[in-house]
């Protein structure tokens, strides 16, 4: 009797289980998850590459990159990854919401129009290009915890990249991200 009341508990803990990943919005795209690889070589840094997405690039030596997409701070992005030293790029999103890490390439569905109206509004905009496609070059200079920073946004594919410099950050480590990003294949 033991053994059928716990096979009972069981199931019914793996049926509430199997219900509970099926919420949300069925229109949703799944977030994607980045594959980190190492198969195209840095000459300065360490190499990451998005399998998912098709982006390579180059970060600090002594830098680790962390995949934030399905942490809640993510905001709905198919991809959120952050590069800095280990002491700056914790394991989750903190609670608080005031993580900002020294670089993060953040990539969201649909195209820059839609994103990049509210970055711009108020702030220094000029031209660039990042892996010889046109972008725009957003410095923050709105008063706030994110004055100061500079994002880089570029459509590819039908998403819109952001690649964003943390205020006071560390311009060498951020030129070596965009000197070096790509698209493979």
């Amino acid at each position: 009797m033991a053994s059928t009341r716990i096979r009972g508990v069981l199931l019914s803990l793996l049926a509430v289980t199997m219900v509970s990943g099926c919420g949300g919005d069925p229109n949703a795209p799944p977030p994607l998850q980045a594959t980190a690889s190492s198969s195209v070589a840095c000459s300065k840094g360490e190499s990451y590459q998005h399998t998912t997405l098709g982006y390579h690039l180059c970060f600090p030596s002594g830098w680790i990159s962390r995949d934030y997409t399905a942490e809640p701070g993510a905001g709905g992005a198919l991809s959120v990854v952050a590069f800095g030293p280990p002491s700056a790029v914790p394991s989750h999103v903190p609670a608080s919401g005031s993580f900002t890490p020294p670089v993060e390439v953040r990539v969201v569905a649909g195209p820059k129009d839609q994103v990049e109206t509210s970055l711009a509004q108020d702030n220094q905009v000029s031209q660039t290009r990042i892996a010889g496609i046109a972008a725009d070059k957003i410095v923050v200079t709105t008063s706030g915890p994110a004055s100061g920073a500079m994002i880089i946004v570029f459509e590819h594919q039908g998403n819109t990249f952001e690649i964003e410099e943390a205020p006071d950050g560390d311009d060498t480590a951020f030129q070596l991200v965009l000197g070096s990003f790509s698209f493979t294949g």
